[in-house]
């Protein structure tokens, strides 16, 4: 809230304070337009406290409120508003408290035009109904500045415990409404940073990152526990949670998994999904370019495609990154589904508006770069499932748009992580499938927001939220004076978060380190052919590193770094004792490992490191494993013992001719194959690009079915962002949860190099 000159007097709560139901609504004051368009600051500064007396003043304090029943979190509105007429700020902030922790966050991003404030009695005539979101904004706002309001009080610990997966909107209530009713509450995040689609979803512009952290502070200081870069399906299993002691578990993983048009061209260079784009410069801070070590690049034209609460964040975003932008929508203005004054936004700080039309193809130049799309005009037939007008398309009405940066915000699924490692969790088409109170199809396992929905709003999420915290309750609280399920007072659930400590270290080449890290969960799950994502420093960007070995009793993972960029370059010069910021994984699916007979494993570089374990799982599995590797010199040689020690034969190509092959590696395969004509019963390749892509096009010749372990650009390795997607058979693949290993004969290794570069 805007500081003022004086805080207006209170007034005594027996004196009769005239109310104003008849004068104009009060508008938010804005940021300087001139500031608009070349800053990350929040726009909407928030009332001032006149302001916001004024507007208060405007409810009519009706004997039967209808707004507080329209309010998914049903807070007393007429209560709060109250004491806002009464000037008492912190205790309307109070008032708020005792249904929410979160009125700087809701007073923001909940579209209250759709719930509370649609139902507000003094809206029904000719008169605009009060502006309550920006009301709740503003008694959050005086909190955070002045005030000293207190949260509700915590019940005494019931020797309960419940994991929240997920800390978006759903779990941030629903562990609110558990840890006052005495449950142990532990928020696991897969991300670095807490927040779900508020952190890496919206733009600070709308939801600055401090009212995030201070919010979620309320949860701390209420005893609510949080866990970053734990990602349950990988770090641990649902059935582990419950073996470490949770009693329940709330599934409030979110719509992660961006939608794609099917069409031509999408995967060109310069076509962004709105989670990817908007996770680079939310969560990432790309906007600091060119500080940030995970930018975003935009041309001269941007086109934004979608209607929704994304595709304005997008345009706003690409705007400011100063390109020209237009929002593209397949229906009408009527139709657009974000919030009105977002769109209002949209248009003041000069995005331009294309309806009625829709992408069909897309066009890239000699770079593969997108240059041109062709589009399509519709128009609105009868309504579809949705309740809006279908649109139809226009034969014969294409026409095209010269583009440089695209991005497409229309819609997203669920992230699939934990349904696949729960095959017994019952889903439909990727959501998970609820009863009433928010109770999946195992037993004690409940959930709620955008991962049963698909994708929806961020107060409806919490609504989810809360009605599954209630029904948690009620069947623990059942169980618990039956005696069924005991109290576990002072059982750890989760462990403390591992120090990602470096453990020890070797120099295999003087740009190539060895690392063992400390990480015992990841220790614990991991396969060849998985990954982990980490960052060096806090302010690293996200990167991932293929696993070479754990150890489960030690508590260890081994990772192979390169000295090739900054990120890579800081991780690689890492010492014993020295810490990692962050690190995520297992990630992506174990390789495909069988009894094939004879198989050939094939690297080149660092790919060798990645190699070894692969190699070892198949001689296990029973295979007779050749391995073929290549390397600049006999000086870039590395591992060599070890591969020795998990193969049954090795080979060596060097570029310069110091070692026993002169050439490269797959050269080295011909002269191999030359010379052992047998059947061979697969092949795994792995290294650079051109030397995966020469090497599938060998073995296609040989007729010996390939896989090839593919590394694309990833910015969160959960599945969420779709920067690291593929072409494989003519389908689009994500590397970090479809993959990292595809059929080598079916990736289309053109589209993976440009993507690379």
């Amino acid at each position: 809230m805007p500081e003022t000159a004086e805080q207006p007097p209170a007034t005594s709560k027996t004196a009769r304070i005239k109310r104003t139901p008849k004068a104009p609504r009060q508008e938010l004051p804005l940021l300087e337009h001139e500031k608009r368009t070349t800053t990350p600051e929040e726009v909407s500064l928030g009332f001032t406290l006149e302001l916001a007396h004024a507007e208060a003043l405007r409810c009519l304090d009706c004997k039967d409120p209808k707004c507080i029943d329209a309010c998914p979190l049903h807070i007393d509105i007429k209560a709060f508003i109250a004491r806002m007429v009464e000037s008492d700020y912190a205790g309307a902030a109070e008032k708020i408290f005792e249904e929410s922790p979160f009125p700087g966050i809701c007073g923001r991003v909940c579209q209250s035009e759709l719930y509370c404030e649609k139902d507000c009695l003094l809206g029904k005539g000719k008169l605009l109904p009060v502006a309550i979101g920006s009301l709740e904004r503003s008694a959050a706002d005086y909190y955070r500045q002045r005030g000293e309001a207190g949260l509700p009080p915590v019940a005494p610990p019931n020797g309960m415990r419940v994991a929240l997966v997920g800390s978006g909107p759903a779990s941030l209530i629903a562990a609110f409404d558990l840890v006052r009713k005495g449950y142990k509450v532990t928020i696991l995040e897969a991300l670095h940073e807490l927040g779900g689609v508020l952190a890496y979803g919206i733009p600070p512009f709308r939801l600055p990152r401090d009212i995030i952290r201070e919010e979620l502070d309320h949860l701390r200081a209420m005893g609510v526990e949080f866990r970053t870069d734990f990602i349950v399906g990988k770090t641990c299993t649902m059935q582990e949670l419950f073996e470490a002691g949770f009693d329940a578990v709330f599934l409030g993983t979110g719509a992660g998994l961006p939608h794609l048009m099917g069409i031509p061209g999408e995967n060109l260079i310069g076509v962004y999904t709105a989670n990817e784009f908007l996770t680079r410069i939310n969560l990432m801070r790309a906007y600091q370019f060119p500080d940030s070590d995970t930018p975003v690049k935009v041309g001269a034209h941007t086109v934004v495609i979608g209607g929704g609460n994304s595709a304005m964040d997008a345009a706003r975003w690409a705007k400011r990154l100063g390109s020209d932008t237009t929002i593209m929508f397949r229906r009408g203005r009527a139709e657009l589904r974000a919030r009105l004054a977002e769109v209002g936004h949209v248009e003041e700080e000069g995005v331009k508006f294309e309806f009625l039309a829709v992408p069909v193809r897309i066009f890239g130049d000699e770079n593969g770069r997108v240059c041109e799309m062709e589009c399509l005009r519709m128009q609105l037939g009868e309504p579809d499932e949705s309740g809006r007008p279908s649109p139809v398309p226009m034969p014969g009405s294409e026409y095209r748009v010269p583009v440089d940066t695209i991005v497409m915000a229309i819609g997203q699924s669920p992230n699939p992580t934990v349904q696949r490692a729960t095959p017994q969790l019952v889903t439909n088409r990727g959501k998970v499938t609820i009863d009433g109170g928010g109770k999946t199809s195992m037993e004690r396992v409940y959930a709620g927001g955008d991962v049963v929905r698909g994708g929806s709003t961020v107060i409806l999420a919490m609504r989810d939220g809360r009605a599954a915290a209630e029904a948690i309750d009620q069947a623990l609280t059942a169980e618990r004076e039956t005696g069924l399920r005991p109290g576990r007072d002072g059982q750890p659930a989760i462990g403390a978060a591992p120090s990602n400590r470096i453990v020890a270290k070797r120099r295999l080449t003087p740009e190539i380190s060895w690392l063992e890290v400390e990480a015992p969960e990841i220790a614990r799950h991991w396969k060849p052919g998985q990954f982990v994502i980490l960052r060096p420093t806090a302010e690293s960007e996200r990167i991932p590193l293929t696993l070479v070995d754990g150890d489960p009793e030690r508590g260890t993972i081994v990772l192979v770094v390169q000295a090739l960029g900054k990120t890579s370059r800081i991780t690689a010069s890492l010492e014993p004792g020295d810490k990692l910021a962050d690190l995520l994984g297992p990630l992506g699916l174990p390789a495909a490992i069988h009894n094939a007979g004879h198989v050939l494993c094939v690297a080149g570089g660092v790919g060798t490191a990645e190699l070894l374990p692969v190699a070892q799982a198949f001689r296990a599995a029973g295979n007779h494993v050749t391995v073929l590797c290549g390397a600049r010199s006999t000086a870039h040689i590395i591992l060599d013992e070890e591969l020795r020690a998990a193969a049954d034969e090795v080979l060596w190509s060097t570029d310069d001719g110091s070692g026993a092959f002169h050439g490269n590696v797959v050269e080295l395969m011909r002269a191999w194959r030359g010379t052992h004509p047998e059947p061979l019963g697969a092949a795994h390749v792995i290294g650079p690009i051109p030397m995966m892509r020469a090497a599938a096009a060998l073995t296609k010749e040989w007729g010996v079915p390939t896989f090839a372990s593919l590394n694309p650009i990833m910015v969160d390795g959960t599945g969420m962002c779709g920067g690291c997607r593929v072409t494989v058979g003519g389908k689009v693949r994500f590397a970090c949860v479809d993959g990292p290993e595809f059929d080598a004969h079916q990736v289309d290794f053109d589209e993976l190099t440009r993507r690379t570069r």
